[in-house]
């Protein structure tokens, strides 16, 4: 067969509306057939070759003898009217609403060549689903954030636990993390088995401790909670492998988020709703994009070809609000990414596992990794090879975690100033949404809800303005609502029967 009769078999088989840009690095690539292996990898938004932004392959219902054909990105603008740059979470669940419940053409654009962001994940060659970026798991106490998310794929419920490999005289011993009363039995005292008690453990504990709120820094909100053995066993060593700071040169918060249970419950997260994909995250992003007016454009830097999309009314930008306005020379905020190992291992069994749970932290200076993650255990799969990845921090790479401290919500407050005015100087809406573009650290709920918090927010301001003049300039503030829309805005809600 050759390969424009693959490259046809392939395409017709792609999604609808989803497009992949990009240029073989040889024309080796296409007599090897790496195009069509490419393009077999979108039947679940995989990840094919490297590919520069040049050529795209496009699929609709009526393009039936579809060829590799040269377009320019610019032919994917013409009719739309919103462009949203990121198919992560914010960015995906904005253009849902946007296509449900306006008329306008939405086009989702990605530097990526998978929609999905930090959640996309896939099924490897041993059978096992498994996260490209890290290990994510749904759980949320907003009722809202879940009746909306759950009306795309099934989901199944799973509460999550991790244990810590601690070193101890006796040898590494697998306690749970956050701590709880099974913590403190196994590693400290066994006879504290009431909350009572484990209020005294850490009375105790912390005697020596003289640190007050408002706490400086992480190590002092740390010593204080926990007392010194616990901190030092779990959390300092843990915190400059992750941040390659030492907790007193990070913010507070940064280790407040870690809870303290008196009590039995050895799960991670405590939230009344816990729940992971059936079928992967990613068929949820299929399934939130899957609407006549939205197109996805893949393998696109908007940034690099920001001309191309000059002419469209509204920008919602995703991605990191530092690298938006990178022409500026401003000092680049600080992030902390992610590099993954893998290590293949064979079972005697489909059913067994490697490691005792899921996510196994490694909160020593022994090992340079921060914690292994064995896939198989996520709704209990069955392989005859499991899959570990070993995470290890970096400050090179995929921005992953803001790194909050004085310094770099200084450097963002500059950045924000910018964005405020933005629209002014585009002549055009521009928004910045999400973890990435407001420099903030949000699960998977928190950035779903942002995004329909947003969206809430912005349709009222709709309803305000339909009546009064169009402003000449909209400011858009990161953290704060605007209140002022275009003319298009205005129209959209009327299109939807929201004014009269």
């Amino acid at each position: 067969m050759d390969i424009n009769e693959g490259v046809r078999n392939t395409i017709r088989s792609l999604p609808p509306r989803i497009h992949l840009c990009y240029q073989p690095r040889s024309q080796t690539d296409i007599q090897r057939g790496q195009v069509v292996g490419a393009l077999s990898s979108l039947k679940r938004f995989g990840q094919g070759p490297s590919w520069s932004p040049v050529v795209t392959v496009s699929r609709s219902a009526s393009f039936k003898n579809a060829l590799v054909q040269d377009y320019h990105i610019t032919s994917h603008t013409m009719s739309v009217d919103v462009c949203i740059v990121g198919a992560g979470l914010s960015g995906a669940v904005i253009a849902n609403r946007y296509a449900n419940e306006t008329n306008k053409k939405v086009l989702v654009l990605d530097s990526r060549d998978h929609i999905g962001g930090n959640c996309y994940d896939y099924v490897n060659k041993y059978g096992v689903r498994m996260n490209k970026y890290g290990a994510h798991l749904f759980h949320t106490k907003r009722r809202d954030v879940w009746d909306f998310i759950s009306q795309f794929g099934t989901w199944e419920p799973w509460e999550h636990r991790t244990l810590a490999k601690v070193y101890t005289a006796d040898g590494p011993k697998h306690v749970p993390i956050p701590i709880c009363i099974p913590t403190v039995q196994q590693l400290y005292d066994p006879d504290v088995k009431t909350e009572q008690d484990m209020l005294e453990f850490f009375k105790n504990e912390t005697k020596d401790i003289n640190f007050t709120k408002p706490y400086k820094n992480s190590e002092e909100s740390t010593l204080a909670r926990f007392g010194r053995r616990i901190y030092e066993s779990f959390f300092r060593d843990y915190t400059i492998k992750q941040w390659d700071k030492s907790p007193e040169r990070l913010d507070a918060s940064v280790l407040e988020r870690i809870p303290l249970r008196l009590n039995y419950d050895d799960r991670y997260f405590t939230d009344e709703i816990q729940m992971l994909p059936s079928s992967g995250y990613t068929s949820i992003f299929e399934d939130l994009l899957d609407h006549s007016h939205i197109q996805v454009l893949l393998g696109v830097d908007y940034l690099k070809h920001k001309e191309c999309f000059k002419n469209i009314q509204t920008t919602i930008f995703t991605g990191p609000i530092d690298g938006y306005f990178a022409d500026y020379n401003y000092k680049k905020l600080e992030y902390r990414s992610l590099n993954f190992k893998e290590e293949n291992v064979e079972l005697e069994r489909d059913d067994d596992y490697v490691l005792p749970a899921s996510v196994v932290n490694e909160p020593s200076m022994k090992v340079k990794y921060t914690r292994t993650v064995e896939y198989k255990h996520f709704l209990q799969q069955k392989a005859y090879t499991s899959t570990l990845v070993r995470e290890y921090s970096s400050s090179e790479g995929d921005p992953y975690y803001p790194v909050p401290n004085d310094e770099n919500r200084g450097t963002y407050k500059a950045f924000q100033e910018l964005a405020e005015t933005e629209t002014a100087r585009e002549r055009r809406r521009v928004c910045f949404l999400g973890r990435l573009a407001n420099y903030k650290y949000m699960n998977m709920d928190q950035a779903i809800g942002n995004a329909l918090d947003h969206w809430e927010d912005w349709k009222r301001d709709w309803l305000q303005v339909c009546d009064s003049p169009v402003p000449q300039t909209v400011l858009h503030r990161p953290q704060q609502h605007h209140n002022g829309f275009t003319q298009n805005h205005i129209d959209d809600v009327r299109e939807v029967g929201k004014v009269a």
